[in-house]
């Protein structure tokens, strides 16, 4: 569909955040985004949709692409604007940033993605088109900038992180990786845990999981709440089996589970799944240690390499 954009800035942003706490530290710093923010709408299915993209400077040829899909959130204004850190690293590894906004259930207030299974926590049934609406977003920013198809990525937190899930279901003919933290594959209304079918093309996955969440249990298919309904989650072992399977992954770096007696397993600080179908593929998770429900910023590099080393071939 046709997009209308708005060009916010077109020379220097200078933002407040915490660069060295970006980098693992806790003091504040004031850094210059050298690039461009544009604001800029599209319809979908009938419903208007919202998206940020950054845009650096000096940008090489066929830049990547480097998706941010949000969390629930009660803003009164499409919830594109928040730093989640990938700015910064965009003006230094010079890929396009874009941050889409979910839609917005009146009712409850909440912006919530429709991941696997979250139909009923929406208005109307079945839920909005939110795989299209992403694929289409893709496609007019490919065409746009001239992107290299071969690095489109997508990265998630809580809700969005089983948005991003279910994108490197839907979309992974077009996505060559995921990086969701903090949200697993599936959440549904009633047990017992239903998974998606298979993906439309090997992908790339590593997820990122705090060991002390208790908004998105990780290890006991526990319960959350999406605008005032109740669904049971996968487990975080149960969502990297099924990218393990999926991509016929043969080579662990240990055989012990992620959770132990419905908790975190402490005996194992992941798991790395390789030798799968596509070589170019691989599957990771990663416990952080101590983490409530958060988006670590001082893990933002080593998500980057991840990206940056897992193009599709």
């Amino acid at each position: 569909m046709e997009a209308t954009t708005k060009v916010i800035c077109t020379k220097f942003i200078s933002v407040t955040f915490s660069l060295t706490f970006l980098l693992a530290t806790a003091s504040t710093a004031r850094a210059a985004l050298t690039g461009k923010f544009i604001h800029a709408t599209m319809t979908w299915d009938g419903i208007t949709r919202y998206y940020l993209v950054y845009v650096p400077l000096n940008l090489p040829p066929n830049p990547a692409l480097v998706m941010m899909l949000h969390g629930t959130s009660f803003s009164t204004t499409p919830p594109t604007t928040k730093n989640w850190g990938w700015w910064t690293l965009a003006d230094t590894y010079h890929f396009i940033e874009v941050q889409p906004a979910a839609t917005l259930n009146t009712a409850s207030g909440a912006w919530n993605w429709n991941a696997y299974f979250l139909d009923a926590a929406f208005q109307k049934s079945p839920g909005p088109d939110d795989s299209g609406f992403l694929r289409q977003l893709i496609t007019n920013l490919t065409a746009r900038y001239a992107l290299n198809p071969k690095q489109i990525y997508v990265a998630g937190f809580s809700s969005g992180a089983e948005m991003a899930q279910r994108v490197g279901v839907d979309i992974s003919d077009l996505v060559a990786a995921i990086i969701p933290a903090s949200g697993q594959i599936s959440a549904v209304p009633a047990l017992p845990i239903v998974l998606p079918g298979p993906p439309a093309a090997p992908v790339s996955v590593q997820e990122w999981h705090g060991t002390l969440d208790t908004v998105l249990p990780p290890c006991n298919n526990g319960t959350t709440q999406y605008s005032g309904h109740t669904f049971y989650l996968s487990t975080v072992g149960q969502s990297f089996n099924y990218w393990t399977r999926q991509n016929a992954c043969t080579v662990f770096t240990t055989s012990k589970p992620l959770c132990l007696n419905g908790v975190a397993n402490p005996a194992v600080t992941g798991n790395h799944a390789t030798g799968c179908a596509d070589p170019h593929v691989d599957v990771q998770f990663i416990w952080e240690k101590g983490v409530k429900h958060s988006w670590v910023y001082s893990n933002l590099p080593a998500r980057w390499r991840f990206f940056a080393s897992h193009p599709k071939p």
